[in-house]
């Protein structure tokens, strides 16, 4: 009781002048408060949205091409002046040379970025290369015939750009 009261003489003894000029005090320190909240609901906004790639679970999804990033990504036993997969083909003989792998980044963030290749035979890595090549966006890995040739039966060839598997290609050795 005695703070209610307290309360009541305090609020009562102040003048009607006081308040106005307290707000004039207070006026510029709620424009800041204003104005800092925005800056932090906007920051907020524009780094905590998930701007970023989002982890995705592939392990029921086959894998497909990614063409928002890739495009232009084959397996050939025979690579044209331009780089590029000049007989784009899916099963090869196990007297084939060399089979390579080449693709086209869409764009400029996956173009030059570090990238690695890995070969697959039955599932099982038989073989990777780590290729950084800023010179061009056409970019090229190839798998050597082993002694004896190569085995018949199923093989991947996948593409990792930074930490992400992008995509898988299946061809076949007959």
């Amino acid at each position: 009781m005695i703070f209610i009261d307290l309360y009541r003489i305090s609020v009562q003894n102040i003048s009607e002048i006081q308040v106005i000029q307290g707000y004039r005090y207070m006026k510029p320190f709620k424009f800041i408060n204003i104005w800092l909240t925005a800056v932090l609901a906007g920051g907020i906004m524009l780094f905590g949205s998930g701007c970023g790639d989002a982890a995705q679970d592939t392990g029921a999804v086959p894998f497909s091409l990614d063409y928002a990033r890739i495009f232009n990504a084959h397996t050939s036993s025979v690579i044209g002046s331009d780089g590029i997969a000049a007989d784009r083909c899916d099963i090869f003989t196990s007297d084939t040379p060399v089979i390579y792998f080449s693709w086209q980044p869409r764009s400029l963030d996956v173009c030059c970025a570090a990238t690695m290749v890995v070969w697959f035979f039955e599932g099982n890595e038989i073989q990777s290369i780590s290729l950084i090549d800023s010179s061009t966006c056409v970019h090229t890995d190839s798998l050597e015939k082993p002694e004896g040739g190569f085995l018949k039966g199923h093989y991947q060839v996948a593409l990792y750009i930074g930490i992400s598997e992008y995509f898988r290609l299946d061809f076949t050795v007959a």
